[in-house]
């Protein structure tokens, strides 16, 4: 999910942490769920334009929101895996770091290729869950 249109920056942050949620656990909410969140966060709809689309009520809208978002909240506290993702997502650029600062096969290089190397190593565990 993207934000779209003119956005304040807390706006656009929960647009960020809600888009990136969705994109983890969207699937686990409920097909209405789903659409008022992709309405207001991606579509950029007002509440009365979502009502308008779900026909219910604004506040039904509203608090559709607010407990979607809520749920998904919920489910990275139980699950991790935004977290999770982020920490692999840093260990690999700092192991691409330290290949790309290799120019030969010094002692030292052969150091940070070993260190990249455990550190790619402990990722992959990670990733497999051990």
């Amino acid at each position: 999910m993207k934000p779209v249109g003119n956005v304040g920056p807390e706006r656009l942050e929960k647009s960020v942490e809600i888009g990136t949620l969705y994109a983890f656990y969207g699937g686990l909410l409920t097909q209405k769920q789903q659409d008022a969140l992709r309405l207001h966060y991606e579509e950029d709809l007002s509440l009365g334009e979502i009502a308008e689309e779900l026909e219910v009520s604004r506040q039904n809208v509203h608090e559709l929101i607010s407990r979607s978002a809520q749920k998904l909240r919920k489910y990275e506290q139980a699950l991790g895996g935004v977290s999770r993702a982020r920490e692999t997502a840093q260990a690999l650029r700092r192991a691409q770091e330290m290949l790309e600062s290799m120019h030969g096969l010094s002692d030292q290089d052969k150091r940070t290729a070993d260190e990249a190397a455990a550190l790619i190593a402990q990722v992959i565990r990670r990733q497999e869950g051990e």
